[in-house]
C-alpha cells in the first residue's frame, strides 16, 4: 500500500491517532473525541486526494460546491447554578439554509490539551451540566460538514459554570454543616466588635465541617461593629462576612455560616418594666414585659418589692437586640399580691453569644441562629 499524502515514513501525526485510539479500545475506554476526529479527517482527506478530480460521487448528480463557510454567526456562552448555557445566532440571510455548528471546550484559551468537541448539530442552543468548573467555549460552523468557518470564541476570559445552589438539590441542603467555633461581642468605644474563634480561646482556630468534609478555619475580630444589632456570621473563604439576616447569609452558596450573636449595646441602657403575673395563694406564675427597655447588653435584675411574699425567682431572659422579649416562668413562691412591683436595674453584660457547637455534637445541623 503506498504511503498515506502528507505522512512521512516511520513516526507520524496519523501513525500516532491509530496508537491513541487503538490502545484505547483494548483498555476497554473510549478514544480520545479529537483523536477520532482528526484520524478520520486524514482519511477523509488522503482517500479525497486519490479519487479522479479528487472529488466524491454522489448519488443522483454531483453535489453543489460548498466550499463558503458561514460568516457572522454569533455565539455567546453564560454560567450559573452549575450549568453551561450557550446560544448560537445564525444570520438572517441564511434564512432556508442548514448551518451546522460544531461546539468544543476547553481549560486552556489555546485548546492545546484536553479540547472536548461536540458532535455538529444544527442546533442553535446547548446546556452542559458541569458545577463548579471554568472552560473557554469556541465554534466553528459550516453548510456541508467539509468546509469550516475559523473558530471563534465566545468570550477571551474563561466561564465559570458556578456552584449548584442548596435550592436546587434539596430543601435545607445549606444546613447540612456544623462548625465548633463560638461568636461574641464586646463594646469598644461608640462601637463594637464581634471575635469568632475556637473553643480553645479568642484567635484560636475553629473546625467546620461540610458533610464528611471537615476544615479549620481561622480565628479574627470584627471591629466597627454596630451596637445592639443581631448578625449573623459566616466565612466567605478569605474572610469573615456580617448579614442582618440568615436568609442573606444563605443567599450566597460560597459563604460557610458560622453562627449569630447579639452585639452588644454601647452606653446606659433604657431598662424595660416588669409586672407580676400570680396566681392561687400568691404564687408567681408569670413574668409579664410591659415595656421591653433598648441597649440591654445582658440580663436585668429583677428585685420583687413585697409586703408578704417569699420564694419567687425569675427563669431564663430572652435578649435580643438590646431589649427584653420574655422572661420564663422560676421558682412560684407563695404570698404575693396584686400590690407588689418589680424594680428592675443591671442590664449591662458582654452580648448574648451564639455561634457553632463548642463542645461538638449537634447532628450535622448549624446551631444558635
Amino acid at each position: 500500500m503506498g504511503q498515506l499524502k502528507g505522512t512521512t515514513q516511520g513516526s507520524n501525526r496519523f501513525q500516532y491517532l491509530v496508537e491513541s485510539v487503538c490502545r484505547a479500545f483494548n483498555e476497554g475506554r473510549m478514544p480520545n473525541t479529537e483523536d477520532v476526529r482528526q484520524l478520520f479527517t486524514q482519511i477523509q482527506m488522503n482517500v479525497q486526494a486519490a479519487l479522479p478530480g479528487q472529488n466524491w460521487l454522489v448519488p443522483g448528480g454531483a453535489k453543489a460546491s460548498g466550499a463558503a463557510a458561514p460568516v457572522g454567526v454569533q455565539f455567546s456562552v453564560s454560567g450559573d447554578n452549575g450549568v453551561f448555557q450557550g446560544s448560537i445566532t445564525n444570520p438572517s440571510t441564511y434564512q432556508g439554509r442548514t448551518v451546522w455548528h460544531e461546539v468544543s471546550y476547553c481549560a486552556l484559551k489555546s485548546f492545546t490539551k484536553d479540547v472536548i468537541t461536540m458532535s455538529p448539530t444544527a442546533g442553535t442552543s446547548l446546556s452542559l451540566s458541569l458545577p463548579n468548573q471554568s472552560y473557554y467555549f469556541r465554534v466553528r460552523s459550516s453548510f456541508d460538514l467539509v468546509n469550516w468557518s475559523d473558530y471563534q470564541l465566545s468570550s477571551s476570559q474563561p466561564i465559570s459554570s458556578g456552584l449548584v445552589s442548596s435550592a436546587a438539590t434539596s430543601e435545607a441542603g445549606a444546613f447540612n454543616q456544623t462548625n465548633y467555633g463560638i461568636v461574641t461581642s464586646a463594646a469598644i468605644g461608640a462601637t463594637a466588635e464581634v471575635s469568632i474563634h475556637g473553643a480553645s480561646g479568642p484567635l484560636t482556630s475553629l473546625v467546620a465541617q461540610k458533610g464528611p468534609t471537615q476544615s479549620s478555619l481561622p480565628g479574627a475580630t470584627i471591629i466597627g461593629v454596630t451596637p445592639g444589632s443581631d448578625q449573623f456570621v459566616g466565612f466567605d473563604g478569605q474572610k469573615y462576612v456580617l448579614r442582618n439576616t440568615l436568609a442573606d447569609l444563605l443567599a450566597d452558596d460560597g459563604i460557610t455560616p458560622i453562627g449569630k450573636v447579639s452585639v452588644v449595646q454601647t452606653g446606659t441602657p433604657v431598662l424595660p418594666t416588669v409586672a407580676l403575673v400570680l396566681g392561687a395563694g400568691g404564687a408567681v406564675i408569670g413574668w409579664n414585659v410591659l415595656t421591653q427597655g433598648n441597649g440591654l447588653t445582658g440580663p436585668v435584675t429583677l428585685t420583687i418589692v413585697t409586703a408578704g411574699g417569699a420564694g419567687a425567682t425569675a427563669g431564663t431572659q430572652t435578649i435580643s437586640a438590646g431589649k427584653l422579649i420574655a422572661i420564663a416562668p422560676g421558682n412560684p413562691g407563695s404570698g404575693y399580691s396584686g400590690s407588689d412591683t418589680v424594680t428592675v436595674s443591671g442590664g449591662i453584660g458582654t452580648g448574648t453569644p451564639g455561634g457553632g457547637t463548642a463542645v461538638g455534637g449537634n447532628g450535622g445541623r448549624l446551631t444558635a441562629v
